[in-house]
C-alpha cells in the first residue's frame, strides 16, 4: 500500500503509515483489505492434541529383520 500523503509503500496489515504516521484504517476498510472478525476460534485446543496423537501414531517406524 503506498501512503497518500508521504507515498511510502508499506505493507497492508499495518493501519498507519511507518513514515509519517498517516491514519490508512479509513483506507484500508474502503478497501476491503481485513476479513470480517469471527464470533469463535476455529481451532480449539482439542484440534491440537488430536493432531499431535496421531502425529505420534505415524512416526512408529517399523522395520522388519531380513529373514535368511
Amino acid at each position: 500500500m503506498r501512503c497518500p500523503k508521504c507515498s511510502y509503500f508499506f505493507s497492508e496489515e499495518l493501519r498507519s503509515c511507518p513514515r509519517c504516521g498517516q491514519d490508512m484504517g479509513a483506507e484500508i476498510e474502503k478497501l476491503g483489505l481485513f476479513p470480517i472478525t469471527a464470533n469463535e476460534p476455529f481451532l480449539d485446543i482439542e484440534d491440537f492434541i488430536e493432531a499431535e496423537e496421531n502425529f505420534a501414531k505415524r512416526r512408529t517406524l517399523e522395520f522388519p529383520l531380513p529373514t535368511e
